[in-house]
């Protein structure tokens, strides 16, 4: 790989149709800058140029290796830091991009991980990751960030990481949605905006674009909630906690009424905050099961309008060899699969179980979290990515959400009580319990106190509520094993990417020289080198397993059905290729009746298990 940072390369469509090189074999077993005040922590980026200073060029001869802070988050500047600063130090094992630009002019970058000595990406099974498709999802970067580092810092280090960046490719986009999570840092906000493209939309429908969006009204660096004094209001304050609003049942006296986020009516139409900037959702805007905004809210006005779900699109198409992808949002504690909605076509049998074991995994290595399918356990979305990746290009794909509520725990074994389906995990806790977490483990500083304010509509009224780095992410003292857990989970699903081993398993001769040959391509991982969908709708090429050699002639081949009974199934054509796959823990053997003498090779070779190869003689 080239050891220079850079910004564009040639694209690498183009590169998609090469003939995989071989690869290394190896085996696994099973607002202002206000809100930052819960930032803890700095990036231990000292200086980019000394940070590297001394380097040698060899990854496993680095004299010193970037090391990084995990309890804060970090902003877009940040992470385009940690990312130069990764490449700069470990040349040989990554290659930094831009894959576009997005609607503001910022970069969409992708970092290649991968041992590419042993052979050219493309060549290689590949796992694709990105995060933060919205903005607001902040941690799904952070996520993303975290795997790459911990699969460079450790390579050469364990055994198991250093023979898994030598075999497969990760392929790491860690911010998609780069506008609105470069101002979720920047401006003022809270943890609900920013989700969507900064595209202008009108919202509304007056023939205005983003013309009446929350904002910071009592100019704290921050957008929070506002209330107002009312006693037929439908909350009032719980008796323990002023802080706390709860609902008033029937026959109560209200107090409050809630006026929702912070802001004013700009454009004069007797509504506050109605059109905020944007509301095209990327993550309902991928070209399967597309409907438009009557349908799903958010969708845009055609498949890949936003710049950067183009840019992942094109992406994804030049790399036919990956074959898991992830994506990476909060909150919630979830690996969601497919279907997304009723207009998907099931889901085949044998792919099923295949995204049920990585599910389950999933589970064991994130405790909490639940393997989930979106349509029957979440809600029902069009356009998304996961099914785009499955349905479109028969790569299986989940989506992650980071970050469970049960997190934010205050509470000893004599108030431990479970959630609604008996499971500790699902039980969210309360606002009082979540103001407690804060004054104990955070003295404080999640909540902005009510704070009377006069609002040019509504008169007095109270602003307050909590700051924009909660609610849906955690604090940085947690923030840790959150990222090492999750990014555990890509690590262990690459372990289960196709890994093709050949054997040639009889050469015998049937006279007047003529010869039988037989082999054998195993996989001993979880995922198969073509899904069931990808094979039924012929989206790839079949894999090739191949004998070749100077002196031989080919006169018959054909899939070995079953080696006891001598069953094969012939070739019609070209018998010395034979287009076939490996099933998850699974084989595929053949046979060929050739003529000649000498060496040959049986060769295997798939877009998304790379090529592997055995040699024999005949004698």
């Amino acid at each position: 790989m080239s050891s220079r940072a850079h910004t564009s390369r040639t694209p690498r469509a183009s590169r998609a149709s090469r003939t995989p090189r071989a690869s290394h074999a190896s085996r696994f077993s099973h607002a202002s800058r206000a809100p930052k005040a819960l930032v803890i922590g700095t990036l231990v980026i000292a200086a980019a140029v000394a940070l590297v200073a001394g380097l040698t060029a060899g990854p496993a001869a680095a004299k010193q290796k970037p090391q990084f802070h995990w309890d804060h988050y970090f902003d877009q500047d940040e992470v385009t830091d940690v990312l130069k600063t990764l490449h700069k130090a470990y040349p040989d094992l990554t290659e930094l991009e831009t894959i576009g630009k997005s609607a503001e002019g910022n970069d969409i970058w992708a970092l290649t991980v991968t041992n590419e000595r042993n052979g050219d990406d493309l060549g290689k099974p590949a796992i694709y990751v990105d995060g933060a498709i919205h903005g607001n999802e902040i941690q799904a970067t952070e996520v993303c960030l975290y795997t790459a580092w911990q699969l460079l810092d450790k390579y050469g280090e364990w055994d198991r990481v250093t023979e898994l960046v030598d075999r497969v490719v990760f392929y790491i986009i860690p911010t998609v949605n780069v506008d609105s999570r470069t101002r979720f840092f920047s401006d003022p906000g809270n943890y609900n905006i920013g989700r969507t493209a900064r595209m202008p939309h009108d919202d509304d429908h007056d023939g205005l674009v983003d013309e009446d969006a929350p904002e910071d009204i009592d100019g704290d660096g921050m957008i929070t909630q506002m209330r107002i004094a009312d006693p037929f209001g439908r909350h009032r304050s719980d008796p323990e906690d002023a802080r706390v609003m709860v609902r008033v049942k029937p026959g109560e006296q209200g107090e409050w009424t809630l006026l929702g986020t912070e802001g004013i009516d700009n454009d004069g139409d007797g509504r506050v905050n109605e059109d905020g900037p944007g509301y095209v959702d990327m993550n309902r805007s991928f070209g399967f099961t597309w409907q438009p905004r009557y349908v799903q809210s958010g969708s845009g006005n055609y498949p890949f309008e936003p710049l950067n779900t183009k840019a992942v699109s094109d992406f994804i198409a030049a790399h036919a060899n990956i074959g898991f992808a992830i994506a990476w949002h909060n909150y919630g504690g979830m690996f969601l699969r497919g279907p997304g909605n009723k207009l998907s076509p099931p889901i085949p049998p044998r792919d099923l179980k295949v995204m049920d074991y990585l599910g389950l995994e999933g589970e064991r290595t994130v405790p909490g979290y639940r393997y989930l399918v979106a349509m029957d356990d979440l809600y029902t979305t069009y356009g998304d990515f996961d099914e785009f990746m499955y349905q479109c290009w028969g790569v299986f794909a989940f989506t992650g959400e980071i970050y469970m509520g049960s997190q934010i725990a205050y509470r000893g074994r004599s108030d431990e009580t479970p959630g609604p389906d008996g499971n500790l995990w699902s039980r969210r806790p309360s606002f009082k319990e979540r103001h407690e977490f804060d004054d104990h483990l955070m003295m404080g500083e999640m909540f902005a106190a009510w704070q009377t304010y006069e609002h040019p509509t509504y008169g007095e009224i109270e602003i307050g509520g909590w700051k924009p780095f909660t609610v849906r992410m955690s604090p940085g003292f947690m923030l840790q094993e959150t990222l090492h857990r999750n990014a555990m989970f890509v690590i262990w699903t690459a372990t289960q990417l196709p890994e093709i081993t050949v054997e040639v398993t009889e050469v015998k001769s049937l006279g007047g020289g003529l010869w039988r040959v037989r082999a054998r391509a195993g996989n001993a991982n979880a995922l198969p080198t073509l899904s069931a969908r990808a094979l039924a709708k012929q989206i790839y090429r079949r894999d090739m397993f191949t004998i070749e050699g100077d002196q031989i002639e080919v006169l018959a081949g054909g899939e070995l059905i079953d080696s006891h009974f001598d069953k094969v199934e012939q070739i019609e054509y070209h018998p010395q290729r034979i287009y076939t796959h490996v099933p998850a823990f699974g084989k595929r053997e053949v046979q060929w009746i050739v003529a000649g003498k000498g060496k040959f090779a049986v060769v295997y070779e798939g877009f998304k298990c790379g090529r592997a190869e055995a040699e024999a003689q005949l004698k």
